[in-house]
């Protein structure tokens, strides 16, 4: 094999996250091909590159190329767009961003949806330990406990620990826990844990 040869054809700067998330941003396998030669292309200077270029590096057909052209512009994937060349002829080239945005606002959402699986668990932790429903104030004020007061899902879980060795299912007592804890500035398991040993484990 002729490594240099291998070497001098570059490579293609795809971002991780893209090849990571493909599949949740509405590519099939086929398409994702074809928009790594898209970009590949595009690194080469060659922003609108001919079809037949396209059926020889992935091997469709140039039915398929249409067709797989078409489904990514419809998913918002890519777009083709039209500017003016230096001697004033408009070009067409593919417009790669629209899927980097995508991915944008996926991993925007994200933190978001995790927020809400992290109040999902509190829930139902402390249905388990309270061994009942919790009622619709109930969490609301848990959702205030995390939005509001900027209590932590760790320091929630804490106070909840406490209130059940001392057997008091009561959110009103978790609060005191929180709000007295909030004023020795404890918002850690590990601040807690010292708190403890500097009172002698009171």
């Amino acid at each position: 094999m002729n490594w240099k040869k291998v070497i001098n054809a570059g490579s293609t700067n795809i971002n991780n996250l893209l090849i990571q998330h493909f599949q949740e941003l509405q590519f099939t396998s086929d398409e994702f091909v074809l928009f790594v030669n898209l970009k590949m292309f595009q690194e080469q200077g060659i922003h609108f590159p001919a079809t037949v270029q396209l059926t020889k590096n992935t091997g469709f057909s140039v039915p398929q190329i249409y067709q797989l052209t078409q489904s990514l512009i419809d998913k918002h994937l890519i777009q083709i767009e039209s500017r003016t060349s230096q001697n004033k002829k408009y070009q067409d080239y593919y417009d790669l961003s629209p899927a980097f945005e995508k991915l944008e606002v996926k991993q925007q959402t994200t933190p978001i949806q995790d927020t809400n699986n992290e109040v999902q668990n509190l829930f139902q932790k402390i249905e388990v330990e309270f061994g009942r429903p919790l009622s619709p104030i109930e969490r609301q004020t848990i959702q205030e406990w995390l939005q509001e007061d900027k209590y932590s899902p760790e320091i929630i879980n804490l106070a909840l620990k406490e209130a059940v060795l001392n057997q008091v299912y009561s959110l009103k007592y978790m609060d005191r826990i929180l709000i007295n804890w909030e004023k020795q500035h404890i918002t850690t398991a590990a601040q807690l844990q010292q708190n403890k040993m500097r009172y002698g484990g009171k």
